[in-house]
């Protein structure tokens, strides 16, 4: 069951990248701190390779797979050791493993490969990871990705490869408001770096000051996300989504449709763009289309990546003062099967959709949390029926995407159509196991709509609980994306400005 990989316990990183489904690590904090004695020398990988033949590789494979026979006929399939998330742990947390085991699945190591041997064992596991990602840094090319411990390397598409040179055009076009009709907004304007790339706003307003129906998405760690927007199961690039705020008529943001020649003329009388777009793509004689402006848009969110809050310094570089006692304790609650909190946030990204390169399959979600349940046609306003309207199923009316909570704290307000204000009263929705409006035209009782997620349950809560799941929340803000100058505002750095 999908659920338990991230098992009642904040160690699901650990559980999913090396034991088996299923098992919570319980591993020393002075342990899991320990770093390897043997010195990494051809010597010793080559011992480390041996032994690593000799008690591993029955199971997880000669090439750290886990593809062989013997683990094809298990029901608990070993893990992959060659998986991007052995990055994300400690040397100390992969010893306690094969020394303890994880029971029934995984026997520990026999009292023969005692002591160094185990350290062995574990620079060739380390060393069959380092050749899985050069593998995969060689397909991707030469972009310096700078991910955070425990992050995978994005999909990309194969027409659109990342270059510095592509990222830093998309960066200028992103902020730059040429790209509305009446040169008022920019993507930067619904999508700012302090609010973690949202606007604050409860919903989204065009250049033409037309109110949208929902609010602007995060952009932060859009990259790893398989599906784009609130509800829309088929936009899934970037480059075709930018076309939505660029041309899009309903509602109206940037209000460009019919107007690709005035972008062009507007991109090319700006001197700045000549050498950035000749850059980006070499080797074109008219390198100023709207498809170059899409994919390079594309480019540089791709780019806007947060793995370095005071929660990963806590769980995944090892500094057990980086987050209070209180947000311990809700992390607790967090993975709690009482709260079931991480069914729908989950993983590295804390939300259930999810991809990212070589993953076996995209994995996509949509969830009616019982914010409304009105009377009528429909149990959700008519404007907002989420997933329902590309469906036409009744039984995707009010299904939308769970968004990550990485910097949720700066991201207020929130749902689909910032009808929840803060935190808080986010936390109380969920405690309630759904949203009751007592009065008005959306007046109902969410907790009784019947395509709510069977993960949004009522739940015991008391005030110093609420206060440990905030202290958590608020450990998952990101400051140095937030003010991080390769994310921010270039037309500031030059004379010239949109």
């Amino acid at each position: 069951m999908r659920s338990r990989l991230f098992a009642a316990s904040a160690f699901f990183l650990v559980c999913r990248a090396l034991a088996h489904e299923g098992h919570v690590l319980h591993v020393p904090a002075s342990l899991m701190r320990m770093a390897n004695p043997v010195a990494k020398t051809p010597d010793q990988l080559s011992a480390g390779e041996i032994l690593y033949g000799k008690y591993c590789a029955s199971c997880h494979g000669l090439n750290g797979r886990s593809d062989t026979p013997v683990a094809r006929s298990l029901k608990v399939q070993p893990a992959d050791l060659t998986n991007f998330q052995m990055a994300a742990l400690h040397d100390g947390e992969i010893y306690w493993v094969i020394t303890h085991g994880l029971r029934p699945a995984m026997p520990p190591l026999p009292r023969q490969a005692a002591g160094l041997d185990r350290w062995r064992i574990i620079l060739w596991v380390r060393e069959l990871r380092n050749r899985q990602e050069a593998l995969v840094s060689a397909q991707l090319g030469d972009f310096d990705w700078r991910l955070p411990p425990g992050f995978p390397y994005p999909n990309v598409p194969k027409d659109n490869s990342m270059t510095d040179a592509k990222v830093e055009l998309g960066r200028r076009l992103f902020y730059d408001r040429r790209l509305s009709e009446n040169q008022t907004q920019s993507c930067a304007t619904c999508h700012q770096q302090r609010l973690a790339f949202t606007d604050g706003k409860p919903r989204g307003v065009g250049s033409t000051g037309e109110i949208h129906p929902r609010g602007p998405m995060s952009l932060v760690n859009v990259a790893y996300s398989p599906v784009l927007t609130w509800a829309n199961p088929n936009m899934r690039r970037l480059e075709m989504q930018a076309l939505v705020p660029l041309f899009g008529e309903h509602p109206v943001e940037m209000g460009m449709n019919g107007k690709e020649d005035l972008l062009v003329a507007r991109l090319k009388a700006e001197p700045v763009y000549a050498p950035l777009f000749a850059a980006a793509f070499p080797g074109d004689t008219q390198p100023v289309t709207v498809d170059h402006v899409t994919k390079a848009l594309a480019s540089f969110e791709r780019t806007i990546i947060s793995g370095l809050s005071p929660y990963d310094r806590y769980r995944f570089s090892g500094d057990p003062k980086a987050i209070s006692k209180s947000a311990k304790n809700g992390e607790s609650l967090f993975f709690s099967e009482r709260l079931e909190c991480f069914h729908c946030h989950g993983g590295f990204n804390f939300t259930g959709s999810l991809d990212y390169l070589d993953k076996g399959f995209a994995e996509v979600e949509f969830h009616n949390t019982g914010l409304y349940n009105v009377k009528g046609e429909t149990s959700y306003p008519k404007d907002n029926t989420g997933l329902f309207e590309f469906t036409q199923d009744p039984a995707d009316i009010g299904k939308f995407k769970a968004p990550t909570l990485r910097n949720i704290a700066v991201t207020a307000p929130y749902m689909h159509d910032g009808s929840v204000l803060t935190l808080q009263a986010a936390i109380d929705h969920y405690r309630a196991g759904g949203r009751t409006i007592a009065s008005g035209p959306n007046a109902g009782v969410g907790a009784g709509n019947s395509n709510k997620s069977e993960f949004v349950r009522r739940f015991s809560l008391s005030e110093r609980e609420k206060a440990d799941l905030l202290a958590f929340l608020r450990s998952l803000t990101d400051e140095k994306l937030l003010t991080d100058p390769r994310l921010g505002d270039p037309w500031v750095e030059t004379t010239t400005k949109p």
